[in-house]
């Protein structure tokens, strides 16, 4: 049954609208979905704790009722707000429709060790919208995980999410590793450490990356740090003919991602 929330100081609408600050993130272990399609995937996903539905729209169209229905199913807690409310909960400026509270997931190395294939490792990437792009790209290029190294922006943050387009709800990410446990499991499961800089490093479409491999991008002012760039099996670079002097760090990646998954495509003749 959904209830009816028309305060913005119901301790329910205080609870959600603090998963915007990382602090109440942690503490409750839970974050922030905006929008049909993220809501939709996280309903599906099992993960959702609570579902606030902007009033007089809950049968906006067959597929907003069908979301509303699967997660009554799943006994998730649904609520009827009103639109200042609703402004009240969201992170963007004019809410949507739905808005939900999911679950935090997180990933430990191991589980992506055992996923085998091709592994994204950030180092210290500071933008929201470059780690969201970065994620949805990596899902797209079949990634087999993501690893977040201590220093990036929180993954959990609303923008993030968003940028994710839903993809974080189902891609492995292991969030807050530190470099030296990273290098160690890297060498131990026989991932080829493969970092992006433009010193002592080869073109990209010259280097093997068929084998399990490690594609660390680094920040956005700073790239890679020395201790990954000292660790690295391989350094790739990425030829550019323009006049541009370097690319946004959330492109790169991607060039280099669908880089390694046209030469797995090819080695199985899929080209």
């Amino acid at each position: 049954m959904m209830k009816e929330l028309s305060s913005v100081s119901n301790p329910i609408v205080k609870a959600a609208a603090e998963l915007k600050q990382k602090k109440y993130r942690t503490e409750q272990q839970a974050f922030l979905v905006e929008g049909m399609r993220s809501v939709e995937e996280a309903v599906n996903c099992g993960i959702v704790k609570q579902l606030f539905v902007l009033k007089g729209t809950k049968t906006a169209s067959a597929r907003q009722a069908a979301i509303i229905a699967a997660a009554a199913a799943e006994g998730v807690e649904l609520y009827e707000v009103t639109e200042p409310v609703m402004k009240k909960i969201a992170d963007t400026e004019t809410p949507q429709a739905l808005t939900a509270v999911v679950a935090r997931q997180s990933a430990a190395l191991e589980e992506l060790a055992a996923a085998g294939g091709i592994v994204l490792v950030l180092d210290r990437i500071g933008d929201p919208g470059n780690l969201g792009t970065m994620i949805r790209t990596a899902d797209a290029a079949g990634i087999s995980g993501v690893v977040l190294l201590a220093g990036c922006t929180d993954i959990f943050a609303p923008k993030v999410v968003r940028s994710t387009m839903g993809s974080l709800l189902h891609i492995p990410v292991a969030e807050g590793i530190c470099e030296a446990d990273f290098i160690s499991w890297a060498r131990k499961n026989g991932y080829e450490i493969t970092v992006t800089c433009l010193e002592n490093a080869d073109s990209l479409y010259q280097t093997d990356l068929q084998g399990p491999v490690a594609v660390v991008v680094g920040s956005e002012a700073e790239g890679v740090s020395d201790g990954l760039l000292e660790a690295a099996v391989k350094k790739v670079f990425i030829p550019m003919e323009g006049q541009a002097e370097s690319l946004n760090a959330a492109v790169a990646a991607g060039i280099v991602m669908f880089e390694c998954l046209r030469q797995r495509l090819a080695g199985k003749g899929k080209l």
